[in-house]
């Protein structure tokens, strides 16, 4: 259950990086899609967890 709390909040905080990033023109474009970043973050969420 723990990993699954952990990917799901970093999907959660990659959609947020990736449509705010979008906004103000920062970072490459593996980040500034919403698409992509969350789930990039959610991997990163979810290899955190071990």
């Amino acid at each position: 259950m723990n990993h699954v709390l952990f990917a799901l909040g970093g999907g959660i905080v990659g959609y947020f990086i990736g449509r705010y990033m979008s906004k103000l023109g920062f970072g490459c474009p593996l980040i500034c899609d919403p698409r992509i970043s969350t789930i990039y973050f959610a991997f990163i969420g979810l290899f955190l967890s071990f």
